[in-house]
Parts: C-alpha cells; sequence; structure tokens
C-alpha cells in the first residue's frame, strides 16, 4: 500500500463508503458449488492440503457475511484502567452478529496488527458474559507482507479457531477513490510451514490412566472375542468427556480406550489413552535465537525445558480429572507418559488389545472429520472408496480409520516406518 495516503484518509473513506461497496468478489470461493466438476477419487490427502480445504471454508463462510457488514461506529474509544483508553478503528454488525476492523496502513505497525485486533475483540466480547473468542468476527484489512504476520494469521483462523479475516487494501489507479479491499487468502506454503512439525509421533504427548475392572460396569468379559456392550457403553461415555476437557483446553490430538485381551495378563485391565500435539516438544530452537540471545546462559534450557514440563502437568491433571469426574468417587488410577512414538508400534499395545472410542480433538478433529467428508461425497457420486458405515460418526470413533488417515497424511516417526505391526480395532 502507498505511503501517499494516511491512515486517517483511508479510515474515513472506509468507513463512509461501508464494505459492501468496496470489497471485490472472489472467483475461487463466490463460485456456485453446484457448478463445480465432481470430485476425483485419487486426491492427495496430505495435512496440509485438508487444513487449507478446510480454512477456506472457514474464510470463504466470514467472506459472504462481512462484506455484507454495515458500519455502527469508528473511532470508538474503549475505557481502560490506565488514563488513555484504546481506540477501536470501526466496528459494526453482519448476519453472524457483530465485528470489529483494524486497519493498518503503515507496514512498520502490521506486526502488531493482530495482536491489536484480538485485544479490541477481547474487550467487546467481555461486555457480553460468558461470550466466547469465536463470538466477535475479526477483520484485519493489511497488506499482511511479513512472514510473522501471515503465520499469525493462520494460527488464529486453524489453531485458536478464532473467526478471523483479512483484506489487502489496493489502489488500482493510484488515488484514494480506486481503493478496493481484496480477499487474502493464505498460500500453500503457509500452510506447508504450518503442517510441516505437526506430522510425526514425535510431537505427540501421551498420558495414559490406567485402573482396574468395576464388576457389573466395565469387566474384561468378552464373548466371541468382543466386549460386552455395558464395558463398551460406560468405558466410551469417559473417553467423550475426556475429549470434551480436550476441546475445552483446545489441545489437538485425540483419546481412546485400550483393553487388553482377556487371556492377556494386566493388572490394570482398561486404560484411557490422551495424546495432544506439544507446541514445547516440537519448536525448533533457532526460531528463539532473538530472545535465547537475551537470556544467561545457565537459564536457556528452562525457556524450552519449563513451558515443556508444565504442559505434561495439564496432561496428567486433565487424565486424572476424567477419570474423578467419570467414575466413581475417588476410583484409583495410575498414570504415567510413555512415549507415544513406541507405543503406537508396539504389538502388546495396539494389537493384543481392544482399542475402542476414538475422539479427535482440535486440528486433528478438523482435518479427519473433512477427509470423512470428502470420501463420502465421492462415494454419493458413484466413486469407489473404502467400505464404510452408513453412519459417520462410526467412522470418527473409529480407531484404525483414524490411523490409517494419519498414515495417509504421513503422519510417522522413525520407529513406525520400520514397523509391520497392524493395529486391532473394535469399532468397525
Amino acid at each position: 500500500m502507498g505511503a501517499k495516503f494516511s491512515e486517517d484518509q483511508v479510515h474515513e473513506y472506509l468507513y463512509q463508503r461501508g464494505l459492501e461497496t468496496l470489497i471485490e468478489d472472489v472467483p475461487e470461493i463466490d463460485a456456485d458449488p453446484e457448478a463445480l466438476p465432481p470430485m476425483e477419487e485419487d486426491v492427495d490427502f496430505e495435512l496440509w492440503r485438508i487444513l487449507k480445504a478446510r480454512a477456506v471454508e472457514k474464510i470463504e463462510a466470514l467472506h459472504h457475511t462481512i462484506r455484507y457488514g454495515r458500519f455502527l461506529g469508528s473511532k470508538v474509544k474503549l475505557p481502560t484502567d490506565n488514563t488513555r483508553p484504546i481506540e477501536l478503528d470501526l466496528f459494526g454488525e453482519h448476519e453472524d452478529g457483530l465485528f470489529i476492523l483494524e486497519l493498518k496502513v503503515d507496514r512498520s505497525a502490521e506486526r502488531n496488527a493482530f495482536s491489536e485486533l484480538l485485544a479490541y475483540s477481547n474487550y467487546i466480547a467481555g461486555i457480553f458474559p460468558l461470550s466466547g473468542h469465536k463470538d466477535i468476527a475479526n477483520v484485519l484489512v493489511a497488506n499482511l507482507d511479513n512472514k510473522i504476520t501471515k503465520q499469525a494469521y493462520l494460527y488464529d483462523l486453524l489453531i485458536n479457531d478464532r473467526n478471523v479475516i483479512v483484506y489487502k487494501p489496493v489502489f488500482s489507479d493510484g488515488t484514494l477513490q480506486s481503493l478496493k479491499l481484496q480477499l487474502h487468502l493464505p498460500s500453500d506454503e503457509d500452510f506447508l510451514h504450518l503442517t510441516n512439525a505437526l506430522l510425526s509421533h514425535n510431537a505427540m504427548s501421551c498420558v495414559v490412566a490406567s485402573f482396574s475392572d468395576l464388576e457389573g460396569w466395565f469387566d474384561s468379559e468378552e464373548e466371541h472375542g468382543d466386549l460386552q456392550s455395558h464395558t463398551k457403553k460406560h468405558l466410551s461415555g469417559l473417553s467423550a468427556y475426556a475429549a470434551q476437557l480436550m476441546e475445552s483446553e483446545h489441545l489437538h490430538g485425540f483419546c481412546f480406550i485400550r483393553k487388553p485381551w482377556r487371556e492377556i495378563p494386566r493388572h490394570h485391565r482398561n486404560s484411557l489413552i490422551i495424546c495432544a500435539l506439544n507446541p514445547f516438544q516440537i519448536a525448533p530452537e533457532d526460531r528463539a535465537d532473538a530472545i535465547l540471545e537475551q537470556i544467561g546462559d545457565s537459564d536457556r534450557s528452562s525457556f524450552f525445558e519449563s513451558p515443556l514440563y508444565g504442559f505434561h502437568g495439564r496432561l496428567l491433571r486433565l487424565a486424572k480429572r476424567a477419570v474423578n469426574d467419570c467414575l466413581t468417587h475417588n476410583y484409583d488410577c495410575e498414570l504415567e507418559m510413555p512415549s507415544w512414538s513406541a507405543m503406537v508400534v508396539s504389538a502388546q499395545e495396539v494389537v493384543f488389545t481392544h482399542n475402542f472410542a476414538f475422539q479427535p480433538t482440535g486440528v486433528l478433529r478438523e482435518a479427519y472429520t473433512y477427509y470423512l467428508n470428502r470420501a463420502y461425497a465421492i462415494e454419493a457420486q458413484g466413486g469407489s472408496v473404502d467400505d464404510h458405515s452408513l453412519l459417520k460418526i462410526n467412522e470418527i470413533r473409529n480407531w484404525l480409520r483414524a490411523w490409517e488417515f494419519m498414515e495417509m497424511c504421513g503422519f510417522s516417526g522413525d520407529e513406525a516406518a520400520d514397523s509391520d505391526v497392524h493395529l486391532d480395532s473394535e469399532d468397525e
């Protein structure tokens, strides 16, 4: 964006003209879905492609309501505890509620764009008790030239799951009156950068909460090699509740129930397994060089170790709470944190067991359900796909199907690559 216009000039012009007259059409997402060609069966289901498709769907939904939004206020002062109030550029209403808009003309101010935008959003949300981070839509008008800002946008859109959209201001003939707002769609490179670190079992932290049978409620009795219905019903409820706790803490991963075969000796006959992507386990150290240079040598290791152990503590407390909340009062359980990359290829852990009540959360849930919906759509168009249950929920909760999906995405590890272990599943 040229420096010939001040932010105040662009702000006033935007406020007077309104969004509907300035936002440009987007052929890529404005096309009639019914007019699109039939879906092909040989789709490459790499994780970054799935996340990109999911993000574009979300951006499309926001774009179709924000572009018809109406401004309610301009340069609104928001009182704070400080002597000087913060100033919200613009806010208004759209089909799904309220939105706020932050305008950034100066490229040097772009790095602070999202921190300011979300601060204003949180302020407005705070007016309405119990409103959440998705109740207020966030609009940024900026060039988004900086790589760090692009990643911040994608992170808030997918990882924090906020309703946030970005438009680029364009002046076709160099005059203020030629201003148009072009929708920003993240590039393939942006999604690749986000997902590269996620495609490894080593990125997962795992907690196993093990406990004994409770006669009449969940036990190890089998009929024709399958568990009794009451056992699966009650332990599936535990897994579903654990997934709710994971979602409430914005953890991206999955949980499921493991029970050893009846003839396999094991002190504890039941285990709730919780796995989550640990951002502190996969963070490249060179990205923190600017900060580490300002920390004493003896304290640099703590920069990575402290949050890593803190994340482990969160998972342990979550697993303990799930058992305490769901089973009998003070039901005893044993907690451990095995290496998921080793556990997932161990025959003792995943083959000679009943694995069921799989529950994906966060980004993995979004990617997995998108993949399943795509597969069912291909089947509906007469395509050839694997034998699926009529109900999609049976596939979402199927441990083996989920594992096959992760392998299809490239989810792997050194141990997994060398293993011929076959994963058993109770949910087929």
